[in-house]
Order: structure tokens, then C-alpha cells, then sequence
């Protein structure tokens, strides 16, 4: 029974979705299929490249990925498949997938037989081969690389006299469902430049001085009082820095529109 994951832009209010999944099981009758996320904000590649990134990796070998971001073919994003660890990914030579998957080993290359009948048809097609046993090298024309995206990184700011890092201005490039806010800097980068030191995040008038490791944290275990509607730091389970507030909900708000931390959104790290 091969399993096929879904990454998609469609969401799920069109029957975009729906015919999608008709069409892979016509050529895949006893197919899998599981839903990664269909919420990835369109035309969005630094937001797509973080879900794929981070929810793809630990999947059992032959799995089948079909990522539908960006997904109409044109000469500009030819149909593509990216073999790595013994998964498939098939999507479209936009930089997101080659991006995403970037840190690790894979071969890549160009579908040959490119369907004309459009949405998707051609990945379909490929993982209905993939699931037969036919080899990448009959389904594609291995190529060195793809194209990849330009990915935003935190600024940076020197201290003239030390040369150690003074500042470091990261960016919002996701807001999660609970509306925390995840930034474009990494625990290992953080902790390169921080080398020990006291620090504070500036949020306009607001500071976070620590980092927290799970959100429960948020709990003052000195009276077993929660905090809820505080704010904290800490760096989430894919290493990426997130600031969120403690028991937020759609209801009552959270980091992304009590703080201001939407999308692109940037805060001053500041070392002692």
C-alpha cells in the first residue's frame, strides 16, 4: 500500500483538494494518503520551505511526497523528483522543494514524460510509476542541481571595538496556528554569536530576557499560578526561535497580533 503525503497551497474550502485526491487514486487504487498541511500561504516559498523542511523528514523510506505549491508547469518550473533517504518528492522546479530539502543528500531530476492534461497530472502519473517499482532514472533525467530560493537570514550588527556580535535582528516567517511567532534564527546560530552572555529581546516597549524550553514553562511554579497572557521565548522543536504567549488562542490573541509578530515582522536581539 504506498503512502502518499500532501503538501499543498489549496487549502480547504475549494474542491481543489477533493479532485486531487480523485485523480491519484484512479491511478493509485490502494494508495495512503495523508495530509501534511493545505494552509501553506500562497506564493509564500520561505513559509512553504519551513513546513517541508521540518514535517517531511522522518517518514519511512518509499514514501511518495506530492508537493502542490506553485504547482502549474511552465518552462520556467519544470515537473521535478528529488530522491533523499529513500523518500520521493515530486513537485515543480520553483527552488522550494531543492531548498527545503537542501541539508541533505539527493539526487535530482527532470520529469521526462510531461502530461498536458494539468493539474498536477504529471506528478500523479510519476508516483503512480514510483509505486510500481520503476527506477528515478526511467521516470526522470538525473541533473546536478535545481533551482533554489533566496531565503531570508537574521541581520547582524558587530561590536567595532570587540568584533563579537552586538545585535541581531531576525524576522517572522511563520505564525503557527496558536498564532506564536517563529523567527528566521536557529538555536546553533543564537548560541554562535550569544557566546554565554546575558541578552534581551526587544519588542517595541516590551523585553524578554531567558529562554524557556516547553511551554509549560509559562507556570509559576512558586504559587502554581499560570501566566496566562504572558509572553516568552524559546527555541521550538525544529531549533527555530519562537516568542508566543502563554495559553493564547484565537479568542483571546496571540503572538502575532497582541505583539505585532505577523509575517516579516522583526526583533532586536540585544547582548550585554
Amino acid at each position: 500500500m504506498p503512502l502518499i503525503t500532501l503538501t499543498t497551497d489549496f487549502g480547504t474550502k475549494d474542491p481543489d483538494l477533493g479532485y486531487l485526491k480523485s485523480r491519484i487514486l484512479r491511478q493509485i487504487p490502494d494508495a495512503q494518503i495523508l495530509d501534511i498541511s493545505h494552509q501553506v500561504l500562497p506564493f509564500d516559498p520561505q513559509e512553504a520551505v519551513y513546513i517541508i523542511e521540518n514535517s517531511l523528514q522522518d517518514f519511512p523510506e518509499n514514501t511518495i511526497h506530492l508537493i502542490g505549491i506553485d504547482s502549474a508547469v511552465s518552462k520556467q518550473q519544470a515537473p521535478i523528483l528529488i530522491v533523499s533517504n529513500g523518500q520521493y518528492y515530486l513537485g515543480n522546479d520553483n527552488g522550494i522543494l531543492a531548498t527545503a530539502l537542501a541539508n541533505r543528500p539527493a539526487s535530482y531530476y527532470l520529469l521526462k514524460d510531461i502530461s498536458d492534461a494539468g493539474f498536477m497530472q504529471t506528478h500523479i502519473l510519476s508516483a503512480a510509476k514510483i509505486s510500481k517499482g520503476i527506477t528515478p532514472d526511467e521516470i526522470g533525467n538525473e541533473v546536478p542541481e535545481l533551482q533554489q530560493v533566496l531565503i531570508s537570514k537574521p541581520l547582524i550588527k558587530h561590536n567595532e571595538q570587540t568584533g563579537a556580535v552586538s545585535l541581531i535582528a531576525p524576522q517572522v516567517i511563520y505564525n503557527d496556528h496558536y498564532g506564536n511567532a517563529v523567527f528566521n534564527l536557529k538555536k546553533e546560530q543564537f548560541e554562535s554569536w550569544q557566546k554565554g552572555r546575558k541578552f534581551k529581546i526587544k519588542l517595541g516597549h516590551y523585553e524578554i530576557n531567558q529562554l524557556v524550553d516547553n511551554y509549560n514553562d509559562g507556570i509559576n511554579h512558586s504559587n502554581d499560578m499560570t501566566l496566562a497572557g504572558e509572553m516568552f521565548a524559546r527555541f521550538n522543536k525544529f531549533g527555530y526561535l519562537e516568542i508566543f504567549i502563554y495559553k493564547s488562542n484565537i479568542m483571546t490573541g496571540g503572538a502575532n497580533t497582541l505583539l505585532g509578530l505577523q509575517k516579516n515582522k522583526t526583533v532586536h536581539i540585544v547582548f550585554n
